[in-house]
Parts: C-alpha cells; structure tokens; sequence
C-alpha cells in the first residue's frame, strides 16, 4: 500500500512539473515614440475629445480634467516599467480601438514611456 502512495505521488509530481501556461504573445511594442509629451497639453485633450463623454464620473476611470492624472496613477492604468503592460493601452488598443487615432494612441503611449509626469 505505501508504494502506491509513493508511485501515486511520484506521477502527480511528473505530471505538474510537465505543465506548462501557454500565453497568447502580445503585439510587439511600438517604437519611435513621440517625446517631450506633455499630460495637460498632449494627453487630457485627447481625453477631452474623445473619453469623458462616457468617462465624466460615472465609469472609471474619471477622465475628465481634475480628475483624470490621479486616476490613471492610483487606479493602477499606467505602468511606467512597461508601457505596453499599461491598462490605458492595452484598453485603447483593444476594446476602445475605434475611439482614438492611432496617432493619439502613440502620444499617450510616450506619455507612459516617459514617466507618465503631471506636467
């Protein structure tokens, strides 16, 4: 009885150590960004134009003027270790696709890779 126990959990071990998490591979990071993007220049106009009709508030993130940075930083939207990894734009390449040029896209996207400042 015992050395089926150990035969038992021998082949569980083997079987764990054999899977493995296949993930589907992400599309390459864009390169040539802009630079010297500015947040309140560059990035809450795009908002404004095309995000706080449905962000204004009552869906999170609150993108409207006042609000939009800190939600974006303390809402956990922006990883400035790996821009491509942001929810932003992850989101906005995704699900929101149709609602941002790609170049705005770009622009926020330099935003993050340059340290996603309030400036």
């Amino acid at each position: 009885m015992r050395r089926w126990i150990m035969l038992l959990t021998g082949s569980l071990i083997v079987i764990l150590a054999a899977c493995t998490k296949y993930e589907i591979p992400k599309p390459p990071c864009p390169e040539d960004l802009p630079t010297n993007v500015s947040y309140s220049g560059d990035v809450q106009p795009i908002f404004d134009a095309s995000c706080v009709m449905c962000h204004s508030g009552g869906q999170s993130p609150d993108l409207r003027p006042d609000w939009s940075y800190d939600e974006l930083i303390d809402g956990g939207y922006v990883d400035t270790d790996f821009p491509c990894s942001s929810k932003l734009y992850e989101t906005l390449i995704g699900s929101h696709a149709d609602r941002v040029t790609e170049d705005e896209v770009l622009t926020i996207l330099g935003w993050i890779d340059e340290g996603a400042e309030d400036n």
